[in-house]
């Protein structure tokens, strides 16, 4: 590994692309196949390795728009010419034009399909996660010790508005709104060993992160960014926060916010995602928000300042808009991709659906997409370990009550009732194709085993009562609600099955997001099905959601202690010390793991330990994994990730839907 970390530091040679370090896990001399023709350079690369562009093209609908003086030449609209960003289509130059439409199953929840394809970070992925290209920033450079690292920005790039970008966006963000004690915190990824990153301005276009420790997670943290995007347009969110504005509250008043916060968080949200509500915040994306309707359907139109072009000079995106349309009821979803009237997605499709999925092709001009998911889980059931019932607490925080549960699941019949035979049974983890894989996690507590699960539940002194329900020490049945806000219901239904066949009544609930996620700030849920996703190599590494507390993400911390995360984050300052000194022990050594060399015999060994003794506790309960994620695109979409060679890690994030086009 040295030999990539040595003094030469350049993240993007000559080509734009650096192998990732650690990214395969093998020696550095492995070659890396490509999966599809697509690549990225920096324009003066490009063209000092002899390649040329005569000239720049744009879509005729600003090109009209240029003609009738309403925006600059494409020329002005793009960065400086040597900072332009320069893309090898997948399969071939694309053509402008059309419109295409992804589905979400809230207003602010679940069109990840939709943004993580178009998402720009500092860097991103190549299709198979294999490549790390440069995004909007032209060049990273890590200092030998791993103690900073120095990020240079395009010249010339721009917000949506035609305003230029530079490093005071970078410290508008991470001063007066990481730091800003009343705004969101800054994220762990960003916080190694615990404390908290320095940014500093070096120049107009260049900005130095500063670390109290190494840290070589630095690369992927940028390039899969829980927190959205490094850089916020103070020109424009200035206006409603206090740090700039001491009319912030008034301003917030006339708008029907409680106070600046509420409104500075209404009108930031949505600089990367696809959950913004604000039409006027400018963004970097290839798309950005032109209006919402009154169902909820958010329409997106091309963005004139996009910063990239393809090798024919034409700047992307070739698509003109994006539709995300709002689609709750699973059978719905399923009419409209039969209809052709959703281009690309998979939200609220299973494998069960494969046979009306295949059989609607042909009528509606689509093709399901089979990708090998790196999951060791399709989905997972957890306990909400610090659920504001103290004796269900007792009960959840028992391993034995875990483990009772795992043994009651049936996963053969999981596996051929739903899955038609394609899935492993095999309980929650990572994928047996993780370096951190071990024989015995896919099978730990797995079988099918209902009499050792009910003498668990006796030994726990969980009596049946007449009914047949077990009862709580406290003299009440033992029931518990199962949240469901992922259109899970046939799994779910079986799931209370087993748990009701070994004593346990279960009472399923399905829900919005909206109002799951509240109950689970409330700690009010007491188990939940959700998604098993960020459990491969790279993704686990610098986002180890499911390996400590709180178990999710902060705002949906499906398996509780988001206050026992806080405690440790703070250094007891905030939240609540865990009960159990393993939780601390776990915290730690999460944090340790993150700070080795990616690849290294240290990062090895911790990462298996930190995988281990997760699945030992059984935080997470699987029924199945390793089956293919059903997706489905348009045939008339062109440049799409190819169906052999891309792996399905993130919703579609090396997706790179700037270069998708249309046509029939």
């Amino acid at each position: 590994m040295k030999s990539q970390i040595g003094s030469a530091r350049k993240i993007f040679a000559m080509l734009g692309v650096l192998l990732l370090l650690g990214v395969l896990t093998t020696a550095l001399a492995q070659e890396v196949e490509f999966v599809d023709n697509f690549m990225v350079w920096n324009m003066d690369d490009y063209e000092a390795a002899g390649n040329s562009i005569a000239s720049f093209n744009e879509a005729p609908a600003l090109a009209a728009q240029v003609a009738a003086g309403e925006l600059p030449p494409v020329e002005e609209r793009l960065p400086d010419h040597d900072d332009i960003l320069v893309v090898r289509p997948r399969d071939e130059i694309g053509t402008y034009g059309g419109e295409i439409t992804f589905n979400a199953t809230g207003p602010t929840s679940f069109g990840n399909t939709g943004f993580t394809a178009w998402e720009q970070q500092l860097v991103g992925f190549s299709t198979n996660w294999e490549i790390v290209l440069p995004e909007l920033a032209k060049s990273i450079e890590v200092a030998d010790d791993l103690m900073s690292a120095t990020v240079m920005l395009r010249r010339g790039l721009k917000w949506s508005d035609g305003v230029p970008v530079t490093a005071d966006d970078v410290m508008f963000w991470y001063e007066h709104v990481m730091m800003h004690p009343e705004l969101p915190n800054l994220p762990n990824q960003l916080r190694p060993g615990g404390e908290p990153v320095t940014v500093e301005k070096v120049d107009d276009f260049t900005v130095r992160f500063a670390f109290t420790q190494p840290n070589p997670a630095f690369m992927l943290s940028v390039a899969r960014f829980s927190a959205g995007l490094i850089f916020a347009p103070q020109h424009y969110l200035e206006k409603w926060h206090i740090d700039f504005n001491e009319n912030a509250n008034a301003v917030a008043a006339e708008e029907g916010f409680d106070s600046w916060i509420d409104a500075f968080n209404f009108h930031y949200v949505g600089r990367l995602g696809d959950d913004g509500a604000d039409p006027d915040l400018p963004v970097l994306n290839p798309w950005k928000l032109a209006s919402i309707d009154e169902f909820g359907n958010h329409f997106y139109e091309r963005n004139p300042y996009y910063y990239k072009v393809d090798t024919e000079g034409n700047q992307l995106p070739y698509i003109d808009s994006q539709v995300r349309l709002l689609v709750s009821e699973p059978e719905v979803v399923k009419l409209k991709v039969q209809a052709g009237e959703i281009d690309y997605g998979y939200y609220n499709l299973q494998v069960s659906d494969l046979p009306v999925l295949k059989a609607g092709e042909a009528d509606g001009g689509y093709t399901t997409i089979l990708w090998p998911a790196a999951q060791g889980a399709m989905t997972k059931y957890q306990l909400n370990i610090t659920v504001n019932d103290p004796v269900l607490r007792e009960i959840f925080n028992d391993l034995r009550f875990r483990q009772a549960l795992s043994l009651a699941v049936n996963r053969d019949e999981i596996n051929e009732t739903l899955f038609f035979g394609l899935a492993v049974p095999r309980q929650w983890g990572v994928p047996s194709s993780s370096p951190f894989y071990q024989d015995w996690m896919g099978q730990h507590f797995a079988a099918y085993d209902p009499d050792q699960a009910n003498a668990l539940l006796d030994e726990m002194g969980l009596e049946r009562g007449a009914d047949g329900v077990r009862v709580r020490p406290d003299g009440e049945p033992l029931s518990i609600v199962l949240w469901d806000a992922i259109n899970r219901g046939p799994l779910s239904e079986l799931m209370a099955e087993y748990w009701e066949d070994v004593g346990v009544d279960v009472t399923i609930n399905p829900s919005t997001r909206e109002a799951f996620r509240q109950a689970l700030v409330a700690n009010e849920v007491h188990a939940s099905v959700w998604f098993a996703d960020v459990v491969a190599e790279k993704d686990m590494y610098q986002r180890s959601i499911w390996f400590r507390p709180p178990y999710g993400i902060n705002s949906t911390p499906v398996g509780g202690g988001l206050d026992w995360w806080q405690w440790w984050q703070s250094g007891g300052a905030e939240g609540e010390e865990p009960s159990d000194p393993y939780f601390v022990e776990q915290l730690d050594l999460v944090g340790r793991w993150q700070l080795t060399e990616l690849g290294s015999p240290e990062y090895l060994e911790l990462g298996t330990q930190v995988v281990a003794r997760t699945v030992e506790r059984m935080y997470h309960i699987g029924t199945v994994g390793e089956a293919p994620e059903v997706f489905i695109r348009s045939n008339s979409l062109k440049n799409f990730p190819p169906e052999e060679g891309t792996v399905y890690i993130s919703h579609l994030e090396s997706g790179h839907s700037d270069q998708w086009f249309v046509s029939e």
